[in-house]
């Protein structure tokens, strides 16, 4: 079988010198995971095979609308291998002519649709991105060629685009807004066929404010430079009330704390998408592994705890202690 990772490494390494897609380089490391235990199993082969197709074509390194579609189908295998490895082994759904969800756990009856989401602007937001970097690198160019021993550029990479810095719009803000909107551009009701649908975030390559599991939380205390209460930007995300204040963090002491007044519901508290049982979140720390949070209702969860605890055997077992519900419940166990 062809070598998934050794590919991926090979389309990388032909933008040296021209252009740098750091959205793909964020990938690497899922990309090792999955091609390595493509060997040993039959639906992460299958996965491998579709994956190898995509990177195999003509620059693909450089192509914006393909670095979408190769992190969508790799947050797919991905998932499914970090369930594998929590003991939970899911079956794949075949697309076809009608929606459906991406995965299966038969022994509950439980359904995963899993959504990789993109930057701001989405592929024009990662060619805008190749094409600073590609400026930088002429930049560089120029300087070496004009006599200069040490050439220097920056090339920022921005998720969030200029939302964070709009006037008027807080950081902890923009990335609540953003991410809300893009869950939302998302979600298709069709792959949601139970009331144990869950919707699974992939946040690999438009990561949340923090990677700290107290993100969790309604808010969480922060003594960096100065103390103070920041809004958790994952559970506003879920259960955000319109007219809720969002903290941030103020530029030095004095300055206001509260940046705005929430305008949106969070997906778990919209009766728009009640069909969604939960959300299940995938983070990828800078210096950990990847992991499986979850956010659910409480009366949800408490009914499954109740009446089917197979079913919250099954998340705990996906999540461990990180996870919570829209009272806080699990907020005593999420220190980071």
């Amino acid at each position: 079988m062809e070598n998934l990772k050794s590919h991926f490494r090979k389309a990388l390494q032909a933008t040296n010198g021209l252009t740098n897609n750091s959205y793909l380089t964020l990938l690497r490391g899922a990309v090792e995971k999955v091609s390595d235990s493509s060997q040993v199993d039959q639906v992460l082969s299958e996965y491998n095979q579709n994956l190898l197709g995509i990177v195999s074509e003509n620059n693909f390194a450089f192509n914006a609308d393909k670095t979408n579609e190769f992190a969508q189908l790799l947050g797919e295998a991905h998932f499914y291998l970090l369930c594998k490895n929590k003991g939970v082994i899911l079956k794949r759904i075949k697309e076809g002519a009608n929606k459906t969800p991406d995965f299966k756990f038969e022994a509950q009856d439980m359904y995963f649709e899993v959504k990789t989401l993109s930057v701001v602007s989405g592929s024009y937001g990662i060619k805008k991105s190749l094409e600073d970097s590609l400026d930088t690198q002429i930049d560089i160019e120029d300087q070496l060629k004009k006599g200069k021993r040490i050439a220097t550029g920056i090339s920022i990479v921005q998720p969030y685009g200029e939302k964070p810095y709009q006037k008027g719009k807080g950081t902890i803000t923009a990335v609540i807004e953003t991410l809300i909107e893009k869950t939302r551009q998302n979600i298709k009701s069709g792959q949601f066929p139970n009331d144990k649908s869950f919707l699974v975030l992939n946040l690999s390559i438009i990561p949340p404010f923090r990677t700290e599991n107290y993100v969790l939380r309604p808010a969480y205390c922060d003594d960096y430079m100065l103390s103070k209460a920041v809004s958790g930007d994952l559970w506003i995300i879920a259960f955000a009330q319109p007219g809720v204040p969002i903290l941030g963090i103020p530029e030095f002491e004095g300055k206001p704390g509260v940046e705005s007044i929430m305008t949106k519901s969070g997906i778990l508290i919209d009766p728009d998408y009640e069909y969604i049982a939960g959300i299940l979140l995938m983070i990828h720390p800078w210096n950990k592994d990847t992991d499986i949070w979850g956010l659910y209702s409480y009366d949800k969860f408490t009914t499954w705890e109740d009446n089917e605890p197979d079913v919250m055997k099954t998340l705990l077992s996906l999540t461990g202690n990180n996870w919570n519900d829209d009272k806080d419940t699990n907020g005593w166990q999420l220190n980071g």
